[in-house]
C-alpha cells in the first residue's frame, strides 16, 4: 500500500468514539487555534494580496472562504490554509520578528562555518 492508501485506510476506520476524551479534548484546542489563527490574519497584508489573487483568477463557487466569498477548491483552500498558518507561522521558531527564516543556534552552528555572516 502507498503511504496515501495507508492514510486513507486509517481514515475509514477512524470514529470519533473511538478517540480517548484526553485526543478529543486536544483536538478541539488545535481546532480553535487553527480557526483563530484565521480570524486573526484575516487583516494583514500578505493575506490581503492572497484574497485578491483568488479573486482574480475566478473558478467556479463551490467552496467557502474563510472571511466570507466563494471560490474554486483548489483557491478556496490556498486562501484557507494561508490564513491558519500566516499568524502561527509568525509566531514559531521559524521565523523572527522581522520575518526572516532562521534555525534554531545548535544547527547553525553545526552546519555554518564560523567565518559566515548572519
Amino acid at each position: 500500500m502507498t503511504q496515501a492508501e495507508l492514510m486513507a485506510a486509517f481514515v475509514v476506520r477512524s470514529s470519533y468514539d473511538r478517540i480517548s476524551e484526553a485526543a478529543r479534548h486536544q483536538l478541539k484546542i488545535r481546532v480553535l487555534d487553527t480557526l483563530g489563527c484565521a480570524i486573526g490574519a484575516l487583516g494583514a497584508e500578505p493575506i490581503r494580496l492572497i484574497r485578491a489573487q483568488v479573486e482574480d483568477f475566478g473558478g467556479a463557487e463551490h467552496c467557502t472562504m474563510v472571511g466570507g466569498g466563494r471560490t474554486a477548491p483548489d483557491r478556496a483552500a490556498f486562501f484557507n490554509c494561508a490564513l491558519a498558518r500566516y499568524l502561527d507561522f509568525n509566531d514559531s521558531y521559524l521565523a523572527n520578528r522581522a520575518g526572516r527564516r532562521y534555525r534554531p543556534k545548535k544547527q547553525q552552528a553545526s552546519s555554518e562555518s564560523p567565518h559566515q555572516s548572519q
